[in-house]
């Protein structure tokens, strides 16, 4: 069809060429408009649009639109009509984003007429999307002020065009989204109380829900918007919403929205108040009750994932496990032994969570949880086991090992074995709550020592670890267990093994730590091996520098008392070798002695005094 014509009778009316009717007017908008709405795949909807804009469509919809009362109200809403299609496509975006449009469509959204309102949503709302140049336009005149005000007159309005409210709150979408100056604009205009209105009256209409929520998220990003959605009233506004038939579609933006604002530990301990994960239970139980499919699948995943996120929280973790009585606890302890790997992997992190307290750890042993978590663990211990579940069943396992009295009954459980089984697991965040698991088990437990010490492929691949470059925590963790297998086992089987694989470098390069509980820990295993093993372990303590990196550290401000200490015990133990003792002497450590044998703190003198006459007696 020649739009030419169409486009050149147009032109005619605005220099009120006369042979130019009215109804032809309302013809060549209409054959236009028909014309681009039926080219709607995107590469012929560019073609049509770019060569409309080649032949002065933008420009003559600017004329039109600097002479509104030249128009009829009919049409004028075919020619927002047009525009709101044309608009669509990019090119015509970036060509319609002139002031004196995007201005007089802010105008037309106070119109005594809803169809022309309508359409000035739907082009202003087109227009914008994507668009900061008519973002910013908008910004300058204010724009989003009228649009909430329009908002908020549609509260009232008891007739309207159909989808007038999903198109308004669409255009509030595209105006606002990723640009802060009108999300500011909104929130002092009031838009928060207007978008939860709009939740509470139309959240069967999943346009307008989503909408909603989706300039609400946005507005959660902005510190004011946050400051605004996380007041009681509006936390208890949303929840209510919550309770509301929604589609998935809603539903599953409503959650997103809650993940964000859970970002807060305040939030978090409102929302339990409220009763949020309680609400969150019922939706799982909707979910497994009714036609279980992908996308129930996934929402079912994020209830669990917003459980167990508001169980991080330190207070609303202690509201909500209420001394092992609460519904949430209880549930959450069930779903560890579900059939669905989302409520197993759940119910793993929520155990952890609720094991950041000795207290907990105790009381949960009594319920079992350690039990089931090793259960769940004997399925996925092998190297080709789920890991986001190994990840979650070793973080709990991990927290419930720390009280004292865990630790025995954990072993019994058989822990270990099946964590000795996981030496193959490649996935160094699992590695990571492995080690740190095994080191909890360790502690003052002599026997679990012995065993995992004397194990020559465990200890062959910790050392492995012990070298790794690719993850610093598991290389931190892997020699920390080697010192304390040493300090808990105090076995020469043990130490014997730990010298043969090759960890002694590691305990030595270990005493250059930053961290004071490192450095001690790896001095303690030290001098253990010396006292225990002198001359079998001197050729190590040689080639990894030993001397060198005492000599250095002794040089060290930093050093706390206890680590001075425990560094001039090591040297006390260890200068007896007689391979060693030159290499001390030979280092210039004299001087270093000598000013520590001057210490106020009697414990460091007195070592100091020792080391020295064992390194230079008096003839």
């Amino acid at each position: 069809m020649d739009l030419t014509k169409h486009l050149e009778a147009l032109k005619l009316f605005l220099q009120e060429d006369p042979s130019i009717s009215e109804a032809k007017v309302e013809e060549c908008l209409d054959v236009i408009t028909q014309t681009v709405t039926s080219n709607s795949k995107e590469s012929s909807l560019k073609a049509l649009v770019e060569k409309l804009l080649n032949e002065g469509l933008a420009e003559l919809v600017i004329d039109l639109l600097r002479l509104p009362t030249k128009l009829s109200s009919i049409q004028l809403t075919k020619l927002l009509e047009l525009m709101a299609e044309v608009a669509k496509c990019e090119l015509a975006r970036k060509s319609l984003s002139d002031p004196t449009v995007v201005s007089t469509l802010l105008e037309l959204l106070s119109s005594k007429d809803n169809q022309v309102v309508l359409q000035s949503c739907r082009a202003l709302g087109n227009v914008c999307f994507d668009n900061d140049l008519a973002r910013g336009i908008v910004k300058d005149h204010k724009g989003v002020e009228k649009l909430v005000d329009l908002l908020k007159s549609l509260l009232e309005m008891k007739e309207m065009p159909h989808n007038l409210q999903a198109t308004a709150s669409g255009c509030l979408l595209n105006m606002t989204e990723t640009c802060d100056e009108t999300q500011e604009q909104a929130l002092k205009a009031g838009i928060t109380d207007v978008l939860l209105q709009y939740l509470s009256r139309y959240h069967s209409d999943e346009d307008v829900a989503s909408h909603c929520l989706l300039v609400l998220n946005c507005l959660a990003d902005y510190d004011i918007g946050r400051e605004t959605l996380v007041e009681r009233t509006s936390l208890s506004y949303l929840l209510e919403i919550l309770d509301k038939n929604l589609t998935s579609e809603v539903l599953e933006t409503l959650l997103e929205l809650f993940g964000n604002l859970l970002e807060n530990d305040n939030v978090k301990l409102q929302l339990a108040e409220l009763g949020f994960c309680e609400r969150l239970l019922a939706l799982m139980k909707k979910c497994q009750d009714g036609d279980y499919n992908e996308e129930s699948h996934n929402i079912l995943k994020t209830l669990c994932d917003l459980t167990v996120l508001i169980l991080t929280g330190d207070d609303s973790m202690e509201k909500l496990y209420g001394g092992r009585t609460t519904e949430v606890y209880k549930q959450t302890m069930n779903w560890i032994c579900s059939n669905d790997e989302n409520l197993q992997i759940g119910g793993a992190l929520a155990a952890g969570n609720f094991a950041r307290k000795d207290e907990h750890c105790i009381q949960m042993m009594k319920d079992h949880v350690p039990k089931d978590l090793i259960e769940l663990l004997k399925k996925h211990c092998g190297k080709d086991g789920d890991i986001r579940l190994q990840h979650a069943v070793l973080s709990a396992l991990k927290n419930l090992a720390i009280p004292m009295e865990n630790k025995a009954v954990l072993v019994e459980l058989g822990v270990v074995d099946h964590l000795l089984k996981m030496t193959e697991v490649e996935t160094y965040p699992v590695v990571f709550k492995l080690l740190g698991t095994l080191r909890m088990l360790v502690d003052k437990q002599d026997n679990v020592a012995r065993r995992i010490g004397v194990d020559s492929t465990f200890i062959q691949q910790l050392v492995k670890w012990g070298y790794t470059e690719d993850h610093p925590g598991v290389r931190g963790e892997a020699v920390r267990l080697l010192a304390w297998l040493v300090k808990h086992s105090r076995s020469s089987d043990v130490m014997q093994l730990i010298v043969k694989e090759g960890g002694v470098p590691q305990l030595v390069n270990m005493i250059q730590s930053e961290h004071h509980i490192m450095q001690n820990e790896a001095l303690l295993a030290l001098i253990i091996m010396a006292d225990t093993m002198l001359g079998e372990v001197t050729k190590d303590f040689q080639k990894s520098g030993l001397s060198s990196v005492v000599n250095v550290q002794l040089q060290q401000d930093r050093l706390s008392s206890e680590t001075l200490q425990n560094m001039l015990t090591l040297v006390a133990s260890v200068v007896s070798a007689e391979t060693l003792k030159p290499e001390f002497q030979e280092l210039g450590i004299k001087s270093e002695l000598s000013r520590l044998s001057e210490s106020t703190d009697k414990e460091v003198c007195e070592r100091a005094k020792i080391c020295l006459n064992l390194l230079y007696p008096t003839p």
